[in-house]
């Protein structure tokens, strides 16, 4: 199967730098596949979770927050607010994010801290949306 260079960045760290054979990211309208040869594009990435396949089959999981994709010259480079493994993610942290994010959301305040409520909501409800998928899929192993 044909591969393709795919680089994975946040500004916490490189998450992956190396050849795969097939990615999918969190776009607006859904998820989007990329293989190799893919036609050149930039896409927005949304809250969610990405996964790619490197070249012996292994299938690489992990959520990610708001970012770009460019893929151009054969390759892939995903720029992403944040980048965490399923195993990374604290599900009691995230739980209080939420109730956090939610008490504030009840509360009169600025459009501003309204929508950074709404993002924060948003960031932690998806951890745990790709938390409790990817446990309910070892589960089935």
């Amino acid at each position: 199967m044909s591969t393709f260079h795919l680089e994975l960045l946040s500004p916490e760290r490189a998450f992956y730098s190396g050849e795969c054979t097939s990615l999918v990211v969190p776009v607006s309208d859904g998820m989007m596949g990329v293989m190799a040869n893919h036609s050149p594009m930039m896409a927005a990435i949304f809250d969610g979770q990405l996964s790619f396949t490197k070249p012996d089959g292994e299938t690489v999981v992990c959520a990610v927050t708001r970012g770009m994709l460019d893929i151009s010259g054969g390759n892939a480079t995903a720029l992403c607010g944040e980048i965490i493994l399923p195993d990374e993610i604290d599900e009691e942290r995230e739980m209080r994010f939420v109730e956090k994010a939610s008490e504030r959301l009840k509360r009169r305040q600025s459009h501003n801290d309204y929508l950074m409520s709404k993002l924060s909501l948003a960031d932690a409800m998806s951890n745990l949306e790709v938390k409790r998928r990817n446990a309910a899929r070892n589960a089935l192993k």
